[in-house]
């Protein structure tokens, strides 16, 4: 108890003398190096048509998985479900564009073309050959369409309650209706709208310390303007990738959270239909970022996907 205070008494003293907000950030940066440093990930970045974009790496002998997350999320997403997936792998997580620390430029049309192919670029820059790929939501969608049009560069692909079919879902999601309605729960402009976002990404909220959750809610507000512009941009000329599910000749998991509000857990159906060689996990009470939410458990399922089907 006496630790708790003192340590208590110096954060105090520490925000009235440095300022609440500055002092925030930096308790942030260094929560979040902490975490990078648990995992081995290091920060790194390349350049790909004059502009920086920003991964996580952690280097391994064996075979590449590149981590893609979902729309207004960052590469930090897969910070702890790394920290369950075997060393031998080199682990490559990017910043889409537009996304975490990376540019964000009004006058780019960030439609799901555009960010797919800066990830191509990026994967190129980086010599990224032949490696695994796995996404969360928007991360899915790219995985998806960067398979399809480099067939031979991946091994295998992990669908994370994963985007892209605009269409086929059976059943309608909680942010579908709420679209409908006029609503926009992914581009938050208040700390309330933030926390709503939260409430629809997880079924039980994983524990988020302050000051994270307070820069993260802040930072969304700050990027409110620009986050609906991308989200403009990504719809403005969307890509159904039905048609694209029976030519995937390489073995699919999908990983999907029966209590998904964003992107319903039927659609898990229209891909075990039509994908030629797919796995399903679905998990019970969880919601629609289960390497987040779930990590061992996620990485779990993953790890064993891959030690079935490695070269």
């Amino acid at each position: 108890m006496k630790r708790f205070s003192y340590v208590s008494m110096v954060l105090l003293i520490l925000s009235i003398v440095t300022g609440c907000s500055s002092f925030k950030n930096s308790v942030y940066d260094l929560a979040i190096n902490a975490d990078r440093s648990r995992s081995d990930l290091v920060p790194g970045s390349i350049e790909i048509d004059g502009e920086a974009i920003a991964y996580l790496e952690r280097k391994g002998d064996g075979e590449i998985i590149v981590l893609i997350h979902g729309f207004g999320a960052n590469k930090d997403n897969w910070i702890r479900f790394v920290r369950h997936i075997p060393k031998q792998y080199r682990i490559v997580a990017f910043d889409m564009a537009g996304h975490g620390d990376n540019n964000r430029a009004l006058e780019k049309t960030y439609s799901i073309d555009y960010i797919t192919s800066i990830f191509a670029q990026a994967a190129d820059a980086m010599a990224l050959e032949k490696f695994h790929i796995a996404g969360n939501s928007m991360g899915g969608y790219i995985s998806m369409l960067y398979t399809s049009n480099h067939p031979g560069r991946v091994h295998t692909m992990c669908l994370i309650d994963a985007a892209g079919l605009i269409d086929q879902t059976p059943q309608p999601s909680d942010l579908l209706l709420a679209l409908e309605n006029g609503q926009s729960p992914l581009t938050p402009t208040t700390h309330e709208d933030y926390s709503e976002l939260l409430d629809y990404a997880f079924h039980k909220r994983p524990f988020i310390p302050w000051p994270i959750i307070s820069v993260l809610a802040d930072r969304a507000v700050e990027s409110g303007e620009f986050t609906k512009k991308m989200w403009k941009d990504f719809h403005s000329d969307p890509q159904d990738v039905f048609g694209l599910l029976p030519g995937f000749d390489l073995p699919v998991l999908v990983i999907w959270g029966d209590q998904d509000r964003i992107l319903h857990v039927s659609t898990t159906e229209v891909l075990e239909r039509f994908l030629p060689d797919v796995e399903t996990i679905i998990l019970k009470d969880c919601g629609h970022m289960p390497m987040l939410e779930r990590p061992e458990e996620t990485a779990g399922h993953y790890v064993s996907f891959l030690i079935r089907h490695t070269q």
